[in-house]
């Protein structure tokens, strides 16, 4: 028989092995006394295996008849298996039949003869291993034949890497792939279908990851979806090397919306609306990779957010200002047009679009505390000047914000609406009381009542005196509101005041839009053409501090440089240098012109825009004391005793809208160890201790109020 080979091997090989069977048999039935009496006997008080007749003649059979063809059995399998590999016709028969022949000579060595049973140690050792069985099998044919799987895919992978495209290698690949898992099934044991897979991907996918990682980048950085949809199908059958795909991609979105937002680094730090359109292009064109290309799996998606969190927060526009705070601002600014009336009207389904992309930027910027600032500061203004383009997109805004935020976050905002609202109920019970003689006045006057606490509004330091006009509706809404409501009480915001003024002084009628101490200037005028800037001034405030005419000055100067009124000449260029003393005389322009119907006024100012500015970034600063402090007390108060890493980093996991620095969490520490609410351990400088009785007794006010521990 050695001399034999291929299929010719294997047809002699199976026809030796059936009349060897049938021989065993035999002698196994003359012997059959032997093996129910003798060998039970003597199996029950040895440990090591006894074999039937039958066992015997199988395990010679193994020793001998296989051993010594073994290599030319296997190089027969491997030769019929490659040629199918190849392309050629086979026949699997005697493959399959040699396969089975052994599978069977490894079961029968561990039982006795047909309807016998097996040895009391057998019996043992099968229940240990299940696959005990298949020992011949897997030693004389399946080890060899994967080593030798090894070796032919290996040459083809780098023939295939050598001579055409990556992209027709993973074609290729997965495509031998398919082909293993079926021809296990036509050719060997099912318990090899595993391992011959696990062998291929080894060989042609792990052993050239280097040559794979490389092209994933190209078609990365080219978004081939297609070739990379077809790239993650099959990196995907191995595991371990994911992680090198995970990164590559947090890699890529992070480079792609820095170089979108390097490109024009300057006008996007000027104009918010540049700056987030460019921040959801990246989305709109990042997204749609992770979902065809990758599936949406949850580990690319987090990819996705890591390196889009990444670029977000530190950018051209950020890196400037050495804070992620310039993203929030710039975030709520863009809501703020897209809002107001006269900015461009999207149809609803692109608008909910609109909102469903913001919020997954949102998602991403650290400091949603900024946000919230600025973003109730714009909404502030729109309410309170009449410039929402739609209630129901200011509505749904703050429920997608709820949405991601939580309901805490919005609770101001939605005080807002409600306070607008009741104002308009107050309006009009106010308007149907004649007995406050609102006949007799000669404008239309409407108060919003609004509530502090939900408000971001400075009342100013100004001491403003309302034009003479104002003083009877004033004093009259105050009588109402107090009968009306008890125990509260009103504060005029001037400086957020609006006024409409018409003219009957020029040749066509104007109409200006203007702050409260802009019409008490222009009402001045009403009875004289020209004025002194100490009588005007004195006539607004008499009591002024050096910044507050300061301030006084930058808002006259709003009226002298569309030369609504004049210092000399009305085509000089005036600032509030200009303005040095109080003799200095100014004149209603009577030749007034301007092409725009209102005339709007009311343009905020340098040190107004600077002060509104300094108020939000303290208030951000206050409440982010209060919120870390707050996050150490609960901490504290839960576990009681705590190192001082320990503590700094389950502070910060309590702190979802901001992530302050360690600094700041240290610097809140001592100053509650300063405040006894805990201490430090005698022993152990970095150990502190909760102290129940005085944190229980004092209230630790936090961003919405008071938290008592």
């Amino acid at each position: 028989m050695q001399s034999r080979c291929g299929n010719d091997l294997l047809t002699q090989y199976c026809r030796k092995w059936e009349n060897f069977r049938f021989s065993a048999k035999v002698v196994h039935g003359f012997c059959i006394y032997l093996n129910e009496h003798f060998l039970r006997r003597k199996s029950e008080f040895r440990e090591q295996e006894i074999y039937p007749v039958y066992g015997v003649c199988l395990k010679e059979w193994r020793d001998g008849g296989v051993a010594a063809v073994q290599d030319q059995v296997l190089r027969a399998v491997a030769d019929v298996i490659n040629a199918d590999r190849d392309g050629y016709p086979t026949s699997s028969l005697t493959v399959h039949t040699v396969v089975g022949y052994l599978v069977d000579l490894g079961l029968s060595l561990n039982f006795s003869a047909q309807g016998g049973t097996p040895s009391s140690h057998s019996a043992k050792k099968k229940e240990e291993n299940p696959n005990q069985g298949l020992q011949v099998y897997q030693k004389y044919l399946e080890a060899p034949f994967l080593a030798d799987t090894c070796v032919y895919y290996d040459n083809e992978s780098r023939d295939l890497l050598a001579n055409d495209s990556v992209a027709n290698y993973v074609a290729k690949v997965q495509s031998r792939l398919k082909e293993e898992e079926d021809r296990c099934m036509k050719y060997l044991h099912a318990s090899t279908c595993n391992k011959l897979i696990k062998t291929v991907e080894d060989v042609m996918i792990t052993q050239q990851m280097v040559r794979l990682r490389a092209e994933f980048m190209i078609y990365l950085a080219g978004e081939k979806v297609e070739d990379l949809k077809a790239m993650y199908a099959l990196i995907s059958r191995v595991p371990q090397c994911m992680d090198e795909l995970y990164n590559a991609v947090q890699t890529h979105i992070r480079q792609k919306g820095l170089v979108a937002l390097a490109k024009n680094p300057m006008a996007m730090r000027e104009d918010p609306q540049l700056y987030v359109e460019a921040i959801l292009e990246v989305y709109d064109q990042c997204d749609p990779l992770i979902t065809k290309s990758f599936r949406g799996e949850k580990e690319f998606r987090t990819a996705f957010d890591k390196g889009f969190h990444e670029f977000v927060n530190d950018n051209a526009i950020t890196q400037p200002a050495r804070t992620s705070k310039k993203s929030s601002e710039h975030f709520a600014r863009y809501w703020d047009a897209m809002l107001k009336k006269g900015a461009k009207r999207l149809p609803e389904l692109d608008l909910e679009n609109t909102f469903t992309r913001f919020m997954t930027a949102f998602k991403h910027i650290e400091d949603k505390d900024v946000f919230q600032c600025y973003y109730q500061q714009c909404l502030c203004q729109r309410l309170i000047s009449n410039l929402s383009g739609s209630n129901d997109a200011e509505a749904s805004m703050i429920t997608k914000l709820k949405a991601v935020a939580g309901w805490e976050y919005v609770l101001k905002l939605q005080r807002m609406f409600q306070d607008i609202t009741l104002s308009t109920e107050i309006n009009n019970t106010f308007k149907s009381h004649d007995s406050y003689g609102r006949n007799d006045w000669k404008f239309e006057f409407h108060v919003q009542v609004l509530a502090s606490g939900a408000w971001p509004l400075n009342p100013g330091s100004m001491g403003l005196q309302p034009p003479v006009e104002l003083e009877r509706p004033l004093t009259v809404f105050k009588e109402f509101y107090t009968n009306t409501y008890n125990h509260r009480k009103l504060t005029w915001v001037y400086p957020n005041s609006r006024c409409e003024i018409a003219t009957n002084c020029y040749k066509v009628k104007h109409f200006f839009m203007a702050s409260a101490t802009q019409a008490a200037i222009i009402l001045q005028f009403n009875d004289r053409d020209i004025i002194t800037y100490g009588e005007i001034r004195d006539a607004i405030s008499g009591n002024m501090s050096l910044s507050d005419e300061s301030l006084f000055k930058q808002i006259l100067v709003l009226l002298l440089k569309p030369h609504l009124l004049m210092i000399n000449d009305e085509n000089e260029k005036v600032d509030e240098k200009d303005i040095t003393n109080n003799n200095l005389e100014i004149k209603l322009n009577l030749n007034f012109e301007s092409k725009t119907v209102p005339v709007n006024l009311n343009q905020q100012i340098r040190a107004e825009q600077k002060q509104n500015e300094d108020t939000a970034n303290k208030g951000i600063d206050d409440d982010r004391t209060w919120a870390i402090q707050a996050a150490i007390m609960r901490t504290m108060k839960k576990w009681k005793n705590m190192r001082h890493r320990k503590l700094i980093r389950k502070t910060l996991k309590k702190l979802p809208r901001f992530r302050p620095d360690d600094a700041a969490v240290e610097k809140n520490i001592e100053k509650l160890i300063e405040l006894e609410y805990i201490k430090r351990s005698g022993k152990e400088r970095d150990l502190y201790k909760y102290v129940p009785g005085i944190a229980e007794s004092k209230p630790v006010q936090a961003h919405l109020g008071y938290i008592r521990f």
